[in-house]
């Protein structure tokens, strides 16, 4: 019903409220109420047999709640009905939506009455820095509504269990856990020092590798070239724009200012840390920042690119691709030195622009790309982790289009079990299936089974034309995205990426982006896989969910 009805009831309950309430209707029209208290009867039953219980301040329905990434938080707990679109959010706040927003900001915890999909960009952000997640029932958001605005301690286990309590009612042990800023001490240092910033030479995408990663260009770029010379036959071709090319730009002039780009972004986190010493507060640190960097997109969307390398992209397009420049539409894909860090995923982060054609999109799209790490949302996601944020560099890799009948993500890792031999997929129809928080098709792929953890609920997809740009379509949900044949070769595609990757010191679990093609599988990206250590490695997270007995067995007669 959502799937279907959500769009339309936003767009009339904007004006009229009692709209709101129409899939409410449907809901409690049909068995699915019936059906939604048995499944809320067999949870509280299975968590009472398994010593398995949430805790969330004490409302209703508790066994609705489910845990997707591990971690805790405390803060102020803000529930709402709206739109997360429309909210400003706050990195100290934890929070409670309908939906999780695709351009998620920092936060201190979240859960969502829809989870969109584990494996999406929000969703591998969210685990791999620590920040408690959980999906929860409607009734649950509603039933926490009275609490919003209060001060709350939120943790979520690795195993799923959910506590929520006021911070006035915290154990000695819940309180230690902030007696000192763990994260300061968990910051990293983007690499530099082997950075080659002076050859300025736009590659082949088969002539760089995994070992170029963080050297002459980013990792997205240099681990695909690796999939290139591996799986020639399931990559396409590809063009790198290296650090080098930017820099050399970023070295020129900046309009107005009197100084290069590159002076101007290291002048402002020089004035930044000196405000930090003269006392001023994080917030005030925070808006000068965001405000030169404002200025600073601005002008990087403006740069002039040198003639010499327009003339080298329009050969080496030539040569990569058959065709000049605006002759084939393509992914213009950032690929910056703070991507796929040892301990940073930096997922979903910068820009990527789809199926682009016209030339002089192109070249503005190289423009608009190098500008997106400087957005608030990437500067405030990567600040969370980074010690010297004025050292990031955007390479790019544009590829050729391909216009996917279905597409996601494998992580060859049992993102639920835990299990390094199994595989979770997540799929939709179209391109860019499950990356953004689409309500994707997901999977459980064990060695001698496959378990079907959500069907795919996402009504739109994006399909990509070859006279470029995008065109959604409208589907529905009879039939799965994803055939037995095509479970079978993400399975397979696992073993060898395990194999090969291996053999080249590439270790498993990896985070793959991929599609298919009339049943072909295409790699479009690899990178590992990144859980948060301080969460997987937490006595007390373990000290919350209890240790279940593989041998316990219920007679299917027992009552409820």
């Amino acid at each position: 019903f959502r799937a279907n009805y959500q769009d339309v009831v936003k767009r009339y309950g904007a004006f009229e409220p009692l709209a709101n309430g129409f899939i409410d209707d449907r809901v409690r029209a049909s068995c699915l109420l019936q059906l939604g208290s048995s499944v809320s009867l067999l949870g509280d039953f299975f968590a009472d047999q398994a010593g398995f219980s949430n805790q969330l301040l004490g409302i209703k329905n508790q066994s609705a709640a489910r845990g997707l990434n591990p971690g805790y938080a405390m803060g102020e707990l803000v529930v709402t009905t709206q739109s997360p679109e429309e909210i400003e959010v706050s990195g100290d706040k934890i929070y409670v939506f309908n939906r999780p927003p695709a351009d998620l900001k920092p936060v201190a915890g979240i859960a969502t009455v829809t989870e969109g999909n584990m494996v999406s960009h929000v969703q591998l952000l969210a685990r791999n820095l620590g920040i408690p997640n959980a999906v929860l029932s409607m009734e649950n958001l509603t039933a926490l509504l009275p609490y919003n605005g209060e001060k709350v301690f939120y943790a979520v286990s690795n195993k799923g269990t959910v506590l929520m309590k006021l911070a006035a009612e915290m154990t000695p042990v819940e309180k230690a856990l902030f007696t000192k800023k763990v994260r300061n001490e968990e910051k990293i240092s983007v690499p530099v020092e082997m950075m080659e910033l002076d050859d300025a030479r736009i590659l082949n995408l088969r002539d760089v590798n995994a070992s170029n990663s963080g050297i002459i260009c980013g990792p997205k770029a240099a681990n695909l070239g690796q999939l290139k010379q591996l799986f020639p036959d399931h990559v396409v071709n590809g063009i790198v724009i290296p650090f080098a090319i930017f820099k050399q730009h970023f070295d020129q002039a900046m309009p107005g200012q009197g100084v290069s780009y590159w002076e101007y972004l290291k002048a402002t986190f020089e004035v930044a840390e000196q405000m930090s010493i003269a006392g001023s507060t994080d917030g005030e640190v925070e808006k000068y920042v965001m405000g030169r960097l404002e200025a600073l997109q601005a002008a990087i969307r403006q740069i002039k690119l040198m003639p010499e390398f327009e003339a080298a992209l329009n050969a080496k397009f030539k040569e990569a691709f058959g065709v000049a420049l605006g002759k084939v539409p393509v992914f213009i894909r950032s690929d910056t030195n703070m991507e796929d860090l040892k301990d940073f995923t930096g997922a979903g982060l910068n820009l990527t622009l789809f199926n682009v054609l016209d030339a002089q999109k192109i070249l503005q799209g190289i423009k608009d790309v190098w500008a997106s790490p400087y957005t608030e949302r990437s500067y405030k996601w990567r600040q969370k982790y980074l010690l010297n944020p004025e050292n990031v560099f955007p390479s790019i890799l544009i590829i050729p289009s391909v216009d996917a009948d279905c597409s996601g993500v494998l992580i060859t890792k049992g993102v639920t079990t835990g299990k390094p031999d199994d595989n979770t997929v997540a799929f939709n129809r179209g391109v860019g299936g499950a990356v953004e928080g689409q309500a994707s098709e997901t999977w459980l792929l064990e060695a001698d089974r496959t378990i079907l953890l959500s069907p795919s609920r996402e009504p739109d997809y994006t399909s990509i034309p070859t006279s470029g740009g995008t065109l959604k379509k409208h589907t529905t949900f009879e039939e799965p995205v994803l055939s037995e044949a095509n479970l079978r070769s993400l399975q397979e595609m696992s073993g060898a990426l395990k194999e090969k990757l291996g053999e080249i010191g590439m270790r498993s679990p990896y985070d793959v982006e991929l599609g298919f093609k009339k049943d072909k599988v295409w790699l479009f990206q690899v990178r590992p896989f990144v859980e948060n250590k301080r969460a997987a490695a937490s006595e007390f997270l373990r000290s919350i969910t209890p240790v279940l007995a593989e041998d316990q067995l219920i007679p299917l007669d027992t009552a409820l």
